[in-house]
């Protein structure tokens, strides 16, 4: 059979006659990543921003800070809350407005969980005035182009758009404007005593994501596409502080986690903190 036809109505088969040899049909290896690019710093309408790609998966995040009041019905504390869009342009899959929503909407909350996990974030660096205001980050995650990997491409991108984020400074409006008295505004702390002093938003540790996907014949490969994804069962990996947190859809063996997945995702771990250390610094992406 021709092979565009067999990789369109036979994928398993079109990616046996590849992993006998090893390989994958874009020829990675079972154990090698995408090219990965990210940008901090990808647009200047956000207190933080960045960019991402992993191969044909492309993403943009930006973080609004919110200065909001305390209410009895909820923590007088701040937070981050990540929302999550997987638009129909950014493939074809995602026309299914169903499929696209419960995507977005488990991602969007994983995400959430994972940034304020303790060992991750510490919520007071975000108090204005303790337990009356604080500062809630609000993490908007956009996919631009989705070939795979949707976990790792989306927390990468919050990841790199909170280390880019910077709080202002904060003064009371009525040392600013007299029409304004009580309300908090933006300020530069040379010209004014700040409520506030503005500063980077600060990370204990990096969850890092590491995701694979099984491919016929038991091989378990790193960093999916999107059409090895619906191959199989996936599994994603998040390292919380010192622990590992796992993800998966579809029936997945859990010895297999410990014997060959967790050394794989620990190897990871490396190249991943060299991607967002070099970021600082990144020149614009280009298309």
């Amino acid at each position: 059979m021709d092979p565009e036809l067999l990789q369109r109505f036979e994928p398993a088969e079109y990616f046996r006659g590849f992993l006998v040899e090893g390989i994958r049909p874009d020829g990675r290896t079972l154990r090698e990543r995408r090219k990965a690019r990210l940008q901090r710093s990808a647009f200047a309408s956000a207190h933080g921003s960045s960019s991402v790609r992993l191969g044909e998966s492309a993403a943009v995040a930006g973080v609004r800070a919110q200065v909001t009041e305390a209410v009895p019905e909820l923590p007088p504390r701040g937070s981050i809350a990540v929302t999550l869009e997987l638009p129909p342009l950014c493939s074809a899959t995602f026309r299914d407005r169903n499929r696209s929503q419960a995507l977005s909407t488990s991602l969007a909350a994983a995400l959430t969980d994972i940034l304020n996990s303790p060992q991750v974030f510490e919520p007071s660096q975000l108090d204005i005035r303790e337990g009356e205001v604080f500062w809630v980050l609000h993490v908007h995650v956009v996919c631009l182009n989705f070939d795979g990997n949707a976990f790792d491409l989306c927390l990468l991108s919050a990841l790199a758009a909170l280390e880019d984020t910077l709080l202002p400074s904060l003064g009371d409006g009525e040392s600013v404007k007299a029409d304004e008295p009580g309300r908090l505004v933006a300020v530069s702390s040379d010209t004014v005593k700040p409520v506030f002093e503005g500063r980077q938003v600060k990370l204990l540790s990096r969850p890092l994501p590491v995701t694979f996907a099984q491919l016929p014949g038991d091989h378990w490969v790193l960093d999916p596409s999107a059409q090895e994804e619906e191959l199989g069962a996936s599994v994603s990996l998040c390292l919380v502080g010192s622990r590992w947190l796992v993800q998966h859809q579809g029936g997945t063996n859990t010895e297999r986690f410990l014997g060959e997945l967790m050394p794989l995702a620990r190897s990871s771990v490396p190249d991943l903190n060299k991607l967002l250390d070099e970021a600082s610094q990144a020149a614009p992406m280009e298309d």
